[in-house]
C-alpha cells in the first residue's frame, strides 16, 4: 500500500525531461535508464548538464553546424543575431525562448532543451529494456536536474513502474527535502545523494545555496532507505580535509549509507549555445597525485565502502 498524500497539490500530467539515457552504468546498481528531469534550484558552478537548471523549455544553438545563410537573422529582424565569419552569432539571452526558430534553420543549428513527456511515454521507453533490468539487477534511475522538484509526476511513472517489479533509484543533491522527500520513500529503493562541500563559504559562493545533508539523511534513515553518497571532488575547492571529516562522521552516525563515490572533476564541454543561469567555470582536473591524496584521506579515517573510479579503495 503507498502512503495517503497530504499535500493538496494537483498530480502533473506531464514532465519536463531534458535526456533519457538507457543502459546507464552508472545511476545505481546493474543496467539502468536514466531519466533526467530539467530545473533546478542550485548554481553549481562545475555542473556538468548546465542546460538541466532551467524548469523551461529552452533554445539552444550550435556554431558548428552554421553556414551563415541568415535565415535565423531574417526571421528576428535581426534582433539579437548578426553574421560574423560566415557564422550566427546569438544572443542567447534575447533568444533563450525564441524555440521557433528551430523549424527556421536549414542546418539544424537549433534545438530545443527540454522535452514535455506524459506518464505512458516515458513508462514505454523505460520497458524496452526490461529483460536487462532483471538479468542484471538493475532498474531506473530518475536525475536531473533535481528530479524531486518533479515528485507529483514522477510518482505517477514510479507506480506504474512499480507494477513490473522495477528497482527505482533517485538522484538527490539535498536541496529543499522537506517539501515532498517525505512522500517518495514508499516507492524509492535507493538515494543517490550529493556531499558538495563542507564549507559555508563554497556553498555560498560557487553553489549559491547552504545545504545541510543531514536534513535528508534523517529523513532517509527513519525510513529505512539506503543511500550512495556521490562526492563531487574538485582541486582546492572543496576537497580540504574538512569535507573528509565531514564525511566520515555521517558514514559513521548514519548505517544507511551503504556506499561512498568519489567523483573526480573533469571538464566537460558542449558545442552547443545556450542561456547560463550558473556562473559557469572550468576548474582544474585532478592528476594522479592529488587522487592519491584523496585515497589518503580515506584510508586515514577509515571510511568504509568507498570507490573512485569503479575501483574500492582499501582500508
Amino acid at each position: 500500500m503507498f502512503k495517503k498524500k497530504s499535500w493538496k497539490e494537483p498530480a502533473m500530467t506531464k514532465g519536463l525531461i531534458f535526456d533519457i539515457q538507457r543502459f546507464s552504468l552508472n545511476d545505481g546498481p546493474g543496467i539502468r535508464t536514466t531519466v533526467f528531469f530539467k530545473g533546478c534550484g542550485l548554481r553549481c558552478a562545475w555542473c556538468h548538464n548546465p542546460e538541466s537548471i532551467a524548469s523551461y523549455q529552452q533554445l539552444s544553438y550550435d556554431p558548428t553546424r552554421c553556414d551563415g545563410c541568415q535565415k535565423c537573422m531574417v526571421a528576428v529582424g535581426g534582433k539579437g543575431i548578426s553574421i560574423l565569419n560566415q557564422k550566427a552569432v546569438v544572443d542567447m539571452d534575447i533568444h533563450d525562448r525564441t524555440l521557433e526558430l528551430v523549424g527556421v534553420c536549414p542546418q539544424n543549428c537549433f534545438r530545443v532543451l527540454g522535452d514535455e513527456k506524459t506518464v505512458d511515454e516515458i513508462v514505454n521507453v523505460v520497458l524496452k529494456d526490461l529483460d536487462y533490468y532483471r538479468e542484471s539487477h538493475g532498474g531506473v534511475t530518475f536525475s536531473g536536474g533535481e528530479a524531486l522538484n518533479q515528485w507529483p509526476f514522477i510518482e505517477s511513472v514510479a507506480k506504474k513502474l512499480k507494477e513490473h517489479g522495477l528497482h527505482l533509484t533517485l538522484d538527490i543533491s539535498g536541496y529543499d527535502p522537506a517539501r515532498y522527500l517525505n512522500y517518495t520513500t514508499d516507492l524509492i529503493d535507493l538515494y543517490l545523494l550529493d556531499l558538495k562541500t563542507s564549507s559555508d563559504m563554497v556553498y555560498q559562493k560557487y553553489i549559491r545555496q547552504i545545504l545541510d545533508p543531514k536534513q535528508t539523511l534523517n529523513t532517509l534513515k527513519k525510513a529505512s532507505r539506503p543511500v550512495i553518497l556521490r562526492c563531487p571532488l574538485i582541486p582546492d575547492i572543496n576537497d580540504d580535509p574538512g569535507y573528509f571529516d565531514l564525511l566520515a562522521n555521517l558514514v559513521d552516525e548514519y548505517d544507511n549509507i551503504i556506499e561512498t563515490n568519489l567523483l573526480p572533476y573533469h571538464k566537460l564541454r558542449k558545442n552547443q549555445n545556450f542561456k547560463l543561469y550558473n556562473d559557469r567555470q572550468f576548474f582544474t582536473e585532478p592528476d594522479s597525485t592529488r587522487k592519491e591524496i584523496w585515497v589518503k584521506e580515506i584510508r586515514d579515517r577509515k571510511i568504509r565502502n568507498v570507490w573512485m573510479e569503479n575501483k574500492e579503495i582499501s582500508l
